[in-house]
């Protein structure tokens, strides 16, 4: 697979983030409104498609984000709206790391999943995702992220 850093073999705009269930789930009927890393990811990006693991074993989900929430001092805590939030803002021993909030603000269905064949396949994975990577331009060309069923809308400003 190309580098991640190859910016003309990747849409620096998109991610690919591996995610299990419960929580793709949680994100879908919107109990979960954040998405927490552990790391930063590039300011720029604006959605992530997550590939879901087994037994889905495919990118099933895109979602819209805003740029990374902190907890740094001096930072607005997050409203606790959601699940994992006030866990987030009270430093939860079991968040430790977890300081990048993302605020999901929409999610989007695949109209046809992305199965790990595919992805081996046609855009040029070795393996299922571990962990961040940028999404293949090949895929983001054939997969229009706007035409995809919109079935998660969160419009607040929080």
């Amino acid at each position: 697979m190309p580098s991640s850093s190859n910016n003309a073999t990747r849409i620096i705009t998109d991610a690919v983030l591996p995610m299990r269930d419960p929580y793709m789930d949680q994100i879908i009927n919107g109990t979960k409104n954040y998405e927490f890393r552990k790391y930063c990811l590039k300011p720029g990006v604006q959605r992530i498609w997550f590939y879901r693991s087994a037994p889905h074993s495919a990118i099933t989900h895109v979602c819209e984000i805003l740029p990374a929430r902190t907890r740094n001092p001096g930072d607005a805590a997050l409203p606790e709206n959601g699940l994992g939030n006030a866990e987030y803002n009270n430093r939860d021993p079991e968040w430790d790391g977890y300081d990048y909030a993302y605020k999901i603000t929409s999610v989007y269905e695949l109209r046809q999943a992305i199965p790990l064949t595919d992805m081996k396949q046609d855009y040029g994975f070795k393996s299922a995702p571990q962990g961040l990577v940028y999404l293949p331009k090949l895929l983001g060309e054939r997969v229009d992220w706007r035409e995809q069923k919109l079935i998660l809308k969160n419009d607040d400003d929080n």
